[in-house]
């Protein structure tokens, strides 16, 4: 969905006005007409609408053609999560209506926002409101056709000056939001390595940030051990990716790292056959850095970012490394396989130390590394392991900001005891107990840097499920709060 932020907007020919309303909010201040005023608040009065979370009314009217109550329940419980509630059925009800042309108003503060902060974020969620991966549906239904155009109507403190401001910033979010969710979406038979190394040069060119993609024989010459391991029994050849935004004189180097197993079946470590499919999704931490450096890019932030990937199947076969064996990674050190499944903390290895031969401020990863992150904290909020309070203090504040939420967990050195082998200098798994942290202690050991944040972003990369909030599928994690955290770096 296309959305503008318009203070003064022309609502003659819009064919749904939606409103958003707190439950008791008998008089909500819209930056509109006294005569809309006047329709909904006397919907209200009438005890027709009360706001009740969930709670909908379309009204009939002339100009716009018609109006639509939102409800949001109880003010004290409005939130990021409530709001994209309501922001999603929105997209439905204009969907189902086929509303080509709509406006929303939204006429109160995300709680912890300010009136920008707040403007930009509804721009950008709406845009994302009637969002559908049909890429493979060939079907051409009325509602793969219809776009939908939006205008968002911002408080009375945004001008026209600001408001043109945030339009250029919320759409870029939203376009780099929706790179992610659609690199995720893909099929693994289509996101291959490959094609990752070639979306990530195309959207450097049309974005403004350069692009190098390693191969095979290249990857082999920088001694990659454990990305060459994962990938041996897949017979499409790995992708290194280092993206670079550069800006003159930039304030901060900050290091993005993604994992990219487009495909992870477990290897000899075979997974569960039921729901495998899923594990297409395996590569949304390097969709999130791809994204991010979209977005850090056309906003001309003032930092320089590298963007690194590292990408592969990781599949089964004659050839597949397996338990047991003794890999040699970048940095020199070894690790004994005991789980091929654990195989993105090996790709990972690789590239963390390559990050950190860049000598940044700042080191943040992405991965959907551990279901036992899933089971620590579900799908609302990612898990944050980080060697700086600083950092982490940021990233926490970044991410309610932009409601995605992090909840940071220990990488005490305590729990080095559980990868600890007698045949090298570290397993590659410590079993079942914490395993989220054992993970992130495996990781830590090929960080060479004094700030530096692991996400385990496994149970908020993608809907199991459609939710109240998510289509199913890829959700697009990462990039906001990444984007906000590079904002608040001085």
């Amino acid at each position: 969905m296309q959305v503008v932020i318009n203070p003064q907007p022309n609502l003659e020919k819009t064919d749904n006005l939606f409103v958003l309303v707190c439950e008791g909010d008998s008089k909500p201040d819209v930056n509109l007409t006294s005569e809309l005023r006047k329709k909904i608040r006397g919907a209200i009065a009438g005890g027709r609408f009360s706001g009740r979370q969930d709670e909908v009314l379309t009204l009939l009217a002339v100009e716009p053609r018609k109006i639509t109550l939102l409800g949001l329940g109880r003010p004290e419980i409005l939130s990021h999560r409530v709001i994209r509630q309501a922001l999603t059925r929105l997209g439905a009800v204009a969907q189902k209506a086929a509303d080509a042309k709509i406006a929303v108003a939204f006429p109160y503060r995300i709680p912890g926002l300010d009136d920008l902060e707040t403007t930009r974020w509804m721009a950008d969620n709406v845009s994302h409101s009637d969002y559908r991966f049909d890429t493979y549906i060939t079907v051409e239904t009325e509602e793969k056709t219809r776009a939908i155009r939006c205008t968002y109507v911002p408080p009375a403190s945004i001008d026209r000056k600001l408001a043109k401001r945030l339009t250029n910033e919320a759409s870029i979010l939203s376009a780099a939001v929706e790179t992610v969710k659609n690199l995720g979406n893909g099929p693994g038979n289509e996101i291959t390595p490959e094609e990752i190394g070639k979306r990530a040069v195309e959207l450097g060119r049309k974005a403004g940030f350069s692009c190098r993609v390693f191969d095979k024989k290249q990857i082999e010459r920088m001694k990659m051990g454990a990305l060459l391991a994962v990938n041996a029994g897949s017979d499409k050849e790995p992708r290194f990716i280092v993206m670079e935004y550069s800006p003159r004189k930039p304030s901060k180097t900050v290091c993005l790292v993604g994992k990219g197993i487009t495909f992870d079946s477990g290897g000899i470590s075979i997974k569960p056959a039921d729901r495998m499919e899923e594990m297409k999704f395996d590569m949304c931490g390097a969709a999130a850095v791809i994204g991010t450096m979209e977005a850090v890019a056309r906003l001309k932030l003032p930092h320089r970012v590298i963007g690194i990937v590292a990408s592969t199947e990781n599949l089964p076969s004659g050839s597949a490394y397996k338990p047991g064996d003794i890999i040699r990674t970048m940095s020199g050190k070894t690790v004994e396989v005991v789980n091929t499944d654990a195989e993105g903390r090996m790709i990972l290895s690789d590239a963390l130390h390559y990050a950190s031969q860049q000598k940044p401020d700042h080191i943040i990863d992405f991965a959907t590394l551990t279901g036992a992150c899933v089971i620590a904290l579900g799908g609302e909020a990612s898990g944050l392991f980080c060697n700086d309070d600083n950092l982490a203090a940021r990233l926490v504040e970044a991410g309610l900001k932009t409601g995605e939420r992090v909840w940071r967990l220990p990488e005490w050195d305590d729990y080095k005891d559980y990868i600890r082998s007698e045949w090298a200098d570290m397993k590659n798994s410590g079993g079942r107990w914490a395993g989220a942290i054992t993970a992130a202690v495996f990781l830590k050991e090929f960080v060479d840097c004094p700030s530096w944040a692991h996400l385990d972003i496994a149970g908020t990369a993608y809907a199991e499920s459609r939710t109240p909030r998510d289509r199913k599928g890829a959700t697009g994690v990462g990039v906001r709060t990444t984007v906000r955290f590079l904002e608040s770096l001085d």
